[in-house]
């Protein structure tokens, strides 16, 4: 573990400009840099690397952040990893801290099954090389089915001899324990004592995660044995988790960026023919199901996915599978099948490699075209069947996450299928209410079990939006259900107060400048309805000390999880008599908050016009002391307007439960009547009258 103060050290010592130039030719324009995006393709630069700031920001893709989230972005590291490069770069030694005895075995019995899977599969790729049986049964096969040497060196290819326990022998003679090859699924203890391997008299194919460690195997039985499975996979470990990791993945990573494209197939030999073939940028889900993990996986490195299926009936249920879950993910799926009894790895066996390569860019199809045509020969002739068609169609671009995708989906269905569009759009339509109502009715149950009440309680204003069930907004909008949560409401007035802090928390001014008289500011906790703001006194005071002060004496939190995370971590810092700069959060080891502190200050964030219609936030140019002091001031006044309307809200929810004695009810409406004060005060103050809008 690499201390903190350590950590700190070489971010505050890291340059963006000089990490970012390592990767991207950047010109100096002003006080900025910029260049051509690294991480989307465009023609004109919209990279902007403020080395003022510390931080980057790209104008067209939206990615920003420190020189962490670069590399961890560009590079594909994690962040004690990234931490580790700036540190070479910029010679600082890292000393990494001693861990506790509970984290050393944790660690070591990690350790200790990558060391035992680094050893069986040099001891697989031995005894395919260097034995006889090994020769003339391992690398026999391989041979026959055209590896060549490099291939077999590149993916590390094995063979398990015959013996029963040869790995077992091999490895404890070594030093590994038989607990440690259990727990790697290396070998299988027998009910009546001892143990044998689990991969004998097969050939090996090692699972690698992205930076090359052996997680685990694939063991293909070579004699015809219908009582024995063809495959058998190492069982999943603390190491190998089979939902989470794609084959070939560490080989392909760079390939698949260079052509923002993966190739996914179902097993070892479909992506070892195709490598040797020349198409490099593939892997497979090892011939499991494609899970969520996977996807997000690929997704790292590509937004673009080409599902290669048998042309059998299982592989097109497969790739129906597939191409849902891709979809919905918001990526871009083609789909290619082969022609009926072939597979990838044959394909690519029998044909040269240009004529795969022309194979793969001529037959790769969307899924509407690849759903239609495929469906559409089954429903020829049946207009039942084919009204079955344009539903399976339309069920896939429900999924779709962005509206402008399912709008153009559904002019191609259109057109391809000769059906109306404003039919498909209903439809689209149907299917995402549907969605809706289940999700509502989720929610509602939810709060009805966590004693929240519902939303038809008086006064919540937690019910689904007029349009809600309105067939052009369920087109129009992601199939998420319009539930306004509290957290939702408070987060314009959460997110000025964050943005505040970290663009102007260091400027120093008079809160007299802007004070506003008879101001409540312990409104919230009630202690005094007529005091003032603690931090008012006749003395200079930075915005940070203004903020945070205030909110601490009222006892406040914020409701959205990173916000808060960063409010908190101001004020530990001023508990401390310390103040954070906002470099402190552009290199923050959580990347959600370093992804809205690179969002925050990247670019001068104002707030449209709207905002003041819909959220009474006033907009100013944050230019002087007066403008920044007003702004102090509102920023948590509106917040406190906000709680206090959540307060009122719960308190009707509250008054409309059975059962609740005259005095009770008496005891709330003046409890009520108290709070509605404060707010009046508040707005007034600030120049507002709300007429009842909050």
């Amino acid at each position: 573990m690499i201390p903190k103060q350590t950590v700190q050290e070489v971010l505050d010592i890291s340059k963006v400009e000089e990490v970012v130039g390592e990767f991207v030719s950047l010109t100096k324009r002003g006080v900025n840099r910029i260049g051509l995006c690294p991480f989307h393709n465009e023609k004109t630069p919209s990279f902007t690397v403020s080395p003022a700031k510390n931080i980057y920001k790209c104008f067209g893709c939206g990615e920003s952040g420190s020189s962490v989230d670069f590399l961890m972005k560009h590079e594909h590291l994690n962040f004690p990893q990234a931490v580790k490069w700036l540190a070479n770069k910029y010679n600082i030694h890292i000393e990494e801290e001693e861990q506790t005895p509970e984290q050393i075995a944790a660690e070591n019995e990690r350790e200790g099954l990558f060391a035992v899977s680094k050893f069986a599969a040099e001891f697989f790729s031995k005894t395919l090389i260097e034995t006889d049986k090994g020769r003339a049964i391992g690398l026999s096969y391989f041979n026959e089915r055209g590896y060549s040497q490099d291939i077999i060196d590149r993916f590390h290819l094995g063979y398990s001899p015959e013996e029963w326990d040869a790995l077992a022998i091999e490895a404890q003679a070594a030093g590994y324990t038989e607990d440690s090859l259990v727990k790697a699924g290396l070998i299988i203890k027998k009910d009546q004592g001892g143990v044998y391997d689990r991969f004998r008299n097969r050939v090996i194919f090692p699972i690698h995660n992205i930076s090359g460690r052996v997680l685990g195997f694939g063991g293909r039985i070579l004699i015809a044995d219908k009582k024995k499975p063809k495959y058998v996979n190492s069982p999943e470990s603390l190491i190998y988790d089979k939902s989470n990791v794609l084959f070939g993945l560490y080989l392909a990573k760079n390939l698949i960026i260079k052509k923002d494209n993966c190739y996914l197939v179902e097993g070892y030999t479909d992506v070892i023919s195709l490598y040797q073939s020349g198409i490099e940028n593939v892997v497979s889900s090892s011939g499991t199901s494609l899970t969520e993990g996977q996807i997000r996986l690929i997704k790292r490195y590509t937004p673009n996915i080409t599902i290669l299926y048998d042309g059998d009936a299982a592989g097109i249920k497969a790739s129906f599978r597939g191409i849902d879950m891709i979809v919905k993910a918001g990526m871009n799926v083609r789909v290619i099948l082969f022609p009926d009894g072939q597979d990838p790895d044959s394909y690519a066996k029998n044909h040269s490699a240009d004529e795969l390569t022309s194979f793969l860019e001529s037959n790769a199809k969307n899924f509407i075209n690849f759903k239609s045509e495929l469906l559409s020969k089954e429903a020829e002739g049946d207009p039942l069947k084919k009204a079955n068609v344009v539903r399976q169609i339309v069920e896939t671009i429900a999924l779709v996450p962005e509206q402008l995708n399912r709008i153009f989906f559904i002019r191609e269905t259109s057109e391809l299928l000769n059906v109306k569009e404003e039919v498909l759009t209903n439809e689209v339509a149907k299917i995402l209410r549907k969605e809706h109502s289940k999700k509502q009715e989720k929610y509602n149950r939810d709060k009805q079990q966590s004693g929240i009440g519902t939303s038809s309680s008086p006064g919540m204003g937690d019910e689904p939006p007029a349009d809600f069930f309105n067939e052009e907004a369920a087109i129009g909008e992601s199939p998420e259900p319009q539930i306004i949560t509290v957290e939702e409401r408070n987060r314009p007035y959460e997110l000025e107060i964050i943005r505040m802090l970290l663009n102007f928390g260091e400027i120093v001014f008079n809160p007299e400048i802007a004070r506003i008289e008879d101001d409540p500011s312990a409104a919230l906790s009630a202690k005094d309805p007529s005091a003032t703001l603690s931090a008012s006194e006749e003395s200079d005071i930075s915005v940070i000390e203004f903020i945070i002060g205030d909110l601490l004496e009222d006892e406040i939190e914020l409701e959205d999880v990173v916000f808060n995370s960063i409010y908190k971590e101001y004020a530990t810092a001023y508990e401390d008599n310390r103040l954070l700069k906002s470099s402190f959060f552009v290199n923050h080891e959580n990347d959600e908050i370093r992804k809205v502190a690179g969002d925050l200050l990247s670019e001068n964030y104002t707030l449209s016009p709207i905002w003041f219609d819909k959220h009474q936030i006033s907009i100013t140019a944050e230019n002087d002391q007066e403008v920044v002091a007003r702004a102090c001031y509102e920023c948590i006044y509106s917040l406190k307007v906000r709680k206090i309307s959540e307060m009122k809200k719960k308190l009707l929810t509250k008054f409309s439960e059975k059962e609740l004695s005259t005095e009770e009810q008496n005891d709330i409406m003046v409890e009520y009547r108290k709070f509605d004060i404060m707010q009046n005060k508040l707005n007034q103050g600030m120049g507002r009258l709300i007429g009842g809008k909050n």
